[in-house]
């Protein structure tokens, strides 16, 4: 049984949005940029979902809400924090937004099905089915398709939610199906397939009644990272974030330079002298030389 959660009041600088438990496809930045909208009119949102390891909070739930609060300016975010791993997390960011929250496309059914069986190759396609909320059809097309091409391992038993190994491959009819069966799961389904679960899918989005919940977003962490650095360059987020990011470019940080220096007004005091310093410091990285650590030292 999940422990319960707890509401806090949490700074975006240690909630961890680069750890993989994002699940969709690509961002969408015109939801990012509505819910930014609709929080400067006052709108309240949900909380998001955190979990707590110890040492990192690992975001399960609301990377769009998160980011449009970043996008504002914002320094904390309300959240739901419950003890829990990055394992935790990304289990519960596989199965988010299923039955509310933004639409996932097919694309996204079929990239959080691709994460979870790269994540826990040896369990079963019905319990991953269920922690997705896809069908066990589209998770058992992609462990082949993974499995053909060498980027998982073939498995020869497979554990179930109900914590019993299964063997793979032994072909057999679905408890409690016919023949004629309309379900996503077609009939014949193999004994890793019934592993605890009937790996039904779930369905497919649109929004809840009432506000609800924005939801999780993300895609690769490239594409996150992508969002990242196009905020920061346009200014919508704090430029400290830029060396978390690993994609990150020098155009990145020269963008991020100018866009901060083209908001100093022309009549600051001393604006030649400190123009001055930033190029004194500029022609001794580009000479080769130890770069000062900072201005200071200019």
């Amino acid at each position: 049984m999940m422990p319960p959660s707890e509401r806090q009041t949490i700074s975006l600088t240690l909630i961890d949005i680069y750890g993989g438990t994002q699940t969709r496809v690509a961002t969408n930045d015109d939801a990012i940029e509505s819910y930014a909208e609709e929080m400067m009119q006052g709108a309240e949102f949900p909380a998001i979902t955190l979990y707590y390891d110890g040492t990192k909070y690992w975001l399960a739930d609301g990377f769009h809400r998160l980011l449009a609060i970043k996008r504002n300016g914002g320094n904390s975010i309300e959240a739901d924090v419950q003890p829990g791993s990055r394992s935790d997390a990304l289990k519960h960011a596989l199965g988010a937004n299923a039955t509310n929250g933004l639409y996932r496309t097919n694309a996204d059914k079929r990239n959080v099905a691709d994460i979870a069986l790269r994540e826990w190759p040896d369990l079963s396609n019905a319990y991953l089915a269920d922690v997705c909320k896809v069908s066990g059809e589209l998770v058992r097309k992609i462990r082949t398709e993974l499995t053909e091409s060498g980027q998982i391992a073939k498995a020869e038993r497979v554990t179930g939610r109900d914590g019993k190994e299964y063997p793979v491959g032994v072909d057999r009819q679905a408890r409690g199906k016919s023949e004629n069966s309309s379900s996503d799961e077609k009939v014949g389904e193999r004994d890793e397939d019934l592993g605890g679960s009937s790996g039904k899918a779930a369905g497919g989005g649109g929004f809840s009644p009432g506000k609800g919940d924005p939801g999780a977003t993300g895609g690769s962490t490239n594409e996150l990272e992508l969002e990242a650095r196009s905020m920061i360059r346009k200014g919508e987020m704090n430029p400290f974030e830029l060396p978390k990011l690993m994609s990150a470019t020098a155009h990145d940080y020269a963008a991020t330079v100018v866009t901060l220096l083209d908001g100093m007004k022309p009549e600051i005091k001393n604006r030649t002298d400190g123009l001055m310093r930033l190029r004194r410091w500029i022609d001794k990285a580009l000479a080769g030389e130890n770069a000062p650590n900072s201005l200071d030292d200019v």
